[in-house]
This record gives structure tokens, sequence and C-alpha cells, in this order.
């Protein structure tokens, strides 16, 4: 063990356990067998409600095998009792074991890519794992608990800092959300056909506004997502389009809007395979060489995994988490459109709710913001609602909107349901 591993270990033991919930280690991050053992017993001790001094972490060690057990000899936590260590210094001896943890880790997984690259493995489903893995290499790093007294001052200052959200296209839905705000995963879902690529495409042409957006489409082609585009900020019926039959009035407006388009930083990744692996590296590009404001992902249910045997279940519990934690590296909204199942067909007015999303209850757990769309396309085919279902950081409600098809876009209807000028 390295001097500040058996620091930590003795400042344990000499506190009884008392400074644990002061560091923020796990077991695996001592470098030998015998520390990550030892470790993990005075943590079983605590956990358990008892006192963690040598004697109830020996008679805890005597209950292990036998490999176990001459790990653990008395004798050790006798000496190791025997070597004073402040308790207020266990927390910076801690981040000195915490650091040299994640050195080894990091080479260890540097190692275990150049070998398995090496021997010709797959190079998405390396880089997904790798990318997986290094999402945690600095766990315990500046996590250990600090009093409020060391914080608030902080936190009062940021009140006088402006707002960072950036407002959604939507008046009716920033009234709920206030807008987008950096490090959070948004998702908006609905059954298909029912707009939520309208609703996605709206919220990324905006964010443009704010900087550069990476956007992945699973559904959609780059010319398809450009035409929806020519549309939505030229005015130009869909139809029109669509047909190639766009008059001298249309041309005209294209032509106004062209200038906007030379400028647009929005950079589309029309990948209808693509991995977590492969969303996270376009998004990480865009940011090295433009900067980024927002990430939109088209839609969450397309993503391939490269481990075939996982269940969808499984699938989209785990590029659920991912997303989540991409937005908090990057810093930036992550807005991920996602599928509802069959639930609310049944339901009477079929408007959707929370259970309905598709796989997984991962996707509300790890969302910030989940909005619902919802649109009746035999009764009222051009009005839709945005159900703001849970909102981490403020209140729910329903938006209403004008869903107007032929510019692929959405209107504020009136005002939010709730809301009271």
């Amino acid at each position: 063990m390295i001097a500040a591993e058996s620091a930590v270990l003795s400042a344990l033991l000499e506190s009884a356990g008392g400074c644990l919930h002061e560091i923020s280690l796990e077991p695996r991050d001592f470098s030998t067998l015998q520390g990550e053992t030892l470790f993990g017993l005075i943590r079983d001790v605590v956990e358990s409600g008892a006192p963690a001094d040598p004697v109830t972490v020996g008679d805890a060690a005597m209950r292990l095998d036998d490999v176990g057990r001459r790990l653990v000899p008395i004798s050790l936590l006798w000496e190791l009792v025997g070597v004073f260590v402040p308790e207020a210094a266990v927390r910076h001896h801690a981040q000195i074991v915490a650091r040299e943890a994640a050195r080894r880790r990091l080479v260890g997984i540097a190692s275990t890519l150049q070998q398995r690259a090496a021997e010709g493995g797959d190079v998405e489903t390396l880089t997904d794992e790798a990318l997986g893995e290094l999402a945690g290499v600095t766990s315990g790093l500046g996590s250990s608990i600090r009093p409020v007294a060391d914080t608030i001052d902080a936190t009062l200052d940021s009140l006088d800092s402006p707002v960072t959200y950036t407002e959604s296209p939507w008046e009716n839905v920033n009234h709920f959300i206030q807008g987008w705000r950096p490090g959070a995963l948004y998702i908006i879902a609905a059954r298909p056909s029912v707009g939520k690529t309208v609703a996605g495409f709206q919220a990324a042409l905006s964010l443009c506004n704010r900087g550069p957006v990476a956007f992945t489409s699973l559904e959609m082609s780059h010319d398809e997502l450009e035409l929806r585009m020519v549309s939505q900020e030229a005015k130009v019926d869909m139809n029109r389009i669509t047909a190639r039959k766009l008059t001298n009035a249309d041309w005209e407006r294209v032509a106004g809007a062209r200038e906007r388009w030379n400028s647009l930083p929005l950079f589309i990744d029309p990948s209808s395979d693509a991995t977590m692996g492969q969303v996270a590296r376009h998004a990480w590009s865009v940011k090295r060489k433009h900067g980024l404001a927002a990430v939109v992902v088209d839609y969450l249910g397309l993503m391939e995994h490269q481990d075939k045997r996982k269940s969808e279940y499984e699938v989209v519990t785990e590029h659920s988490r991912k997303l989540k934690l991409m937005a908090k590296a990057l810093g930036v909204p992550v807005i991920v459109l996602s599928q509802l199942n069959r639930g609310s067909e049944s339901r009477e007015g079929k408007v959707p709710q929370l259970s309905d999303l598709r796989s997984s209850g991962a996707i509300e757990q790890d969302a910030d913001v989940v909005i619902l769309m919802h649109r009746d396309l035999m009764e009222s085919p051009h009005e839709a609602d945005l159900i703001v279902a849970k909102n981490r950081h403020g209140i729910t409600g329903t938006a209403q909107m004008d869903f107007l098809g032929h510019n692929s876009m959405l209107r504020d209807r009136g005002k939010p349901a709730g809301f009271y000028s």
C-alpha cells in the first residue's frame, strides 16, 4: 500500500469509522488487494451500525475465507491504529488515494485498448467501451463532503449572475421550463407521426442563435432535414417543396433566408445506424472545432448497440444514462427525442403519461425534463399539446400549441394551462 492508503485506513480505525463519511473512496481505489479488502470490511462494519475498531473489524475478518483472513491479520489492524493520523487530514489523504487510483485506471484502459486494438477488435465497440470507462475514472476526486458554510457564499453570489437558460422557441413551454439548461437532459417523446422530429428540429434551429448545435438524425437524411429547414424558416409550404412546385413568392422568401443559412452553425450527422459512441464523437468533434451550444438526437430508440445480446430495455437504460453523463461533461443541454408505447391509445382522451415512455423507466429517472407531445390526428390535427410531465427544476403543466405541418413547426397558442398573469 502507498503511504496515503495506510494513512486513510489508520484514520478510519483510530476514529472507529467516524470519518468514513468525510471521504468518497471505494474499495477498488486501493492499490493492493489487502487495502481493498480492509477498506471494504471497515465500510461494512460501519454500515452495520457498529464502531469500526480493530476488534470489530478483526471479528469481521475472521468470517472471510482463508485468503481474506490472511490478508487482514489482527496484527495489521493494531499496527495501523498505532500510527497516529489526524482525523482532519483524512480528506487530503483520500484525495491522494483517489488521484493515484484514477491514474492506474487510465493506464489500465489505455493498455487494454492497445491490446484489443492490436488484436483487431471492433473499433466502434472499443470506442463505446472506452467512453463508458473513462466516465468513471475520476470517481472520488473532489467529491468529499463539505459543509454548507463552505459553499453558501458562492451560491448566494451566483444569484447576481445572469440566468444561463437558453429560451426554447415556444414561450408557452418556457413558462414551465424557463428554457434549455446547460448540462441537463431533455426528453421530447411522442407516438409515431405526432411530430416529435418537427419539435426537435425546430428546437435545434432556435438553439443555433446561441451557438453551434450537433444534430444526430437516425431517422431522416441530410436533404430531408434541410428541406424542413427551408419550409420552416422561409415559410414555404412543405407540400409545394415536396412536389417541387415553388412559386416566385416562395423563391423570394428562400432568397431572403439564404444569408442566414450561409452562417448557420448546425452540424448534422445523418447516420441511420449511429451508436452512442458515434453520437458522443460527433458532439465532441463539433465542440473542439467550433464550440457547442447544444446536442439534439433523433431518436433514442433507433440508436444501435454493439452487443446484440442485450435487450431493448438494457440498451435504452444504458443509452439514457450515457446521454445524461454526456450532457454534464459537455456542459450543454442535450435534447433527445423518444417514442411512447401504445399505452395512451387505450386511455380516455389518449393523453400520454410518463409511464408510456418506451422500454425503460431509466429515461424518466435520468432526464431533467420530460415533455410528452400529444396530437389528435383525427379530431384536431392542427393542435398539439406539449405536456411538461417532469421538471426537475420547476413546475409541470401543459403548453398548448398550433401544429403547422405545412411549415414544419409548432407555434404558441393562447397561454399555457394553469398560467395566470
